[in-house]
C-alpha cells in the first residue's frame, strides 16, 4: 500500500470530520425560484452565537468543496501508480504532499467565492422570507443562511443578472468540473493501464496485481457514489435556479442525498479490499466468541451455585 495508506488515513479523518460537521450543522439545502439556499435553524438568545451558527453553514459548504479535491486526489494518485513517468514528474518526493494540500486550496477558493457572492443581504432576505415562513415556519431571525441569487429585480421590475452570484457559482463549478475531469479522465486512463499491466504480470506478482484490481474496483464504486450523491445534486441545484425553475419540495430530497455521502463513501473499501473485509469479519467473529465465552462462564458459575 505504501504512501497510499497516508492518503487513506487522511481521507478517513476528513470523512469523520465531515460526518460530525453534518450532524452539528444540521443544514437544509433547497432551491427557490432563482436562488439556491443553504440554511440551519438558529435559536435567538441561545448559548450558540449567531456568528457561530453562520460559521457552521459556511463550513458545511466549504467542506463539500474540499471533498471534491480529495476525491480527485485519489484518482491522481492511483493513476500515478500505473504511470511511472507521471509519478516522477508530479508526485515524486515531497511533491506527493501536494495531494494533501489540494483540499485546503479548494477550501480557501470555495470560501472566497462564498464570501463574494453567497452572503445574505436585504434583497435576498426580502426574496426568501415568505418561503422560510410558509415552508419551514421560521422567521429570518431564526435562521442562518447563505444563498447565491442569480437574478434581481431592476427598476422596472424586470429580471437582471446578479453578477456576484454568477461569478461565485462559476468559481465553485470550476472546482467541481476539475474534480470530475480527474475522476473521468484519469480514471479511464488508470483502467487502461491496469488492464495492460495485468496482461504482462508474471505469477510471482499476482498478489500485487490483485491488490491493484481491488483498489481500483473500490475506487470505481467510490466514483459512482459521489456522481449520484454529489455531482448530480450540485448540477440540479445550480442549473434549475439559473433558468428560474423552482424545484419545490424535491430539493429537500436532493439535500438528503448529499448528506448520505460521508456515510456511504467508506463502504466500498470496507467490503471490496480483501484485507479490510477479512479484518471486519474477524472483528465480528471475535465479538461473537467473546459473547459465547462470557455466556459459557456465566452458565458454569450458575452450575456451581
Amino acid at each position: 500500500m505504501g504512501s497510499y495508506k497516508q492518503l487513506m488515513v487522511f481521507t478517513s479523518v476528513f470523512e469523520m470530520y465531515y460526518t460530525m460537521l453534518d450532524g452539528a450543522a444540521d443544514v437544509t439545502v433547497f432551491a427557490h425560484g432563482f436562488a439556491v439556499v443553504v440554511f440551519r435553524e438558529y435559536v435567538p438568545n441561545s448559548l450558540l452565537p449567531s456568528s457561530v451558527s453562520m460559521a457552521l453553514v459556511i463550513a458545511y459548504c466549504v467542506t463539500f468543496g474540499m471533498s471534491m479535491a480529495i476525491l480527485a486526489s485519489h484518482f491522481v494518485y492511483r493513476y500515478s501508480v500505473t504511470d511511472s513517468t507521471f509519478h516522477h514528474r508530479y508526485l515524486s518526493g515531497k511533491k506527493y504532499y501536494l495531494l494533501f494540500m489540494a483540499p485546503f486550496v479548494y477550501a480557501i477558493w470555495w470560501t472566497s467565492a462564498l464570501m463574494y457572492g453567497y452572503l445574505p443581504n436585504a434583497e435576498s432576505d426580502e426574496y426568501l422570507k415568505a418561503r422560510f415562513l410558509d415552508t419551514f415556519d421560521l422567521r429570518l431571525d431564526q435562521i442562518s443562511y447563505v444563498s447565491p441569487k442569480f437574478y434581481k429585480y431592476g427598476s422596472q421590475g424586470e429580471l437582471v443578472f446578479n453578477a456576484p452570484a454568477w461569478v461565485a457559482v462559476a468559481n465553485c463549478l470550476m472546482m467541481v468540473t476539475s474534480s470530475i475531469f480527474c475522476v473521468l479522465y484519469l480514471g479511464s486512463k488508470c483502467y487502461l493501464n491496469i488492464r495492460k499491466h495485468l496482461s504482462l504480470q508474471s505469477e510471482t506478482s499476482k498478489f500485487s496485481a490483485n491488490l491493484q484490481k481491488q483498489l481500483f474496483n473500490a475506487l470505481v464504486i467510490q466514483t459512482i457514489i459521489p456522481v449520484v450523491l454529489m455531482y448530480l445534486p450540485i448540477l440540479v441545484f445550480f442549473l434549475c435556479p439559473m433558468i428560474n425553475v423552482n424545484l419545490g419540495y424535491s430539493s429537500r430530497f436532493v439535500s438528503d442525498m448529499v448528506a448520505l455521502y460521508p456515510v456511504i463513501d467508506p463502504l466500498p473499501n470496507m467490503f471490496i479490499i480483501k484485507s479490510y473485509r477479512k479484518g471486519i469479519i474477524e472483528m465480528f467473529n471475535c465479538c461473537g466468541r467473546k459473547q459465547e465465552v462470557g455466556g459459557n462462564s456465566f452458565s458454569a458459575k450458575l452450575g456451581t451455585i
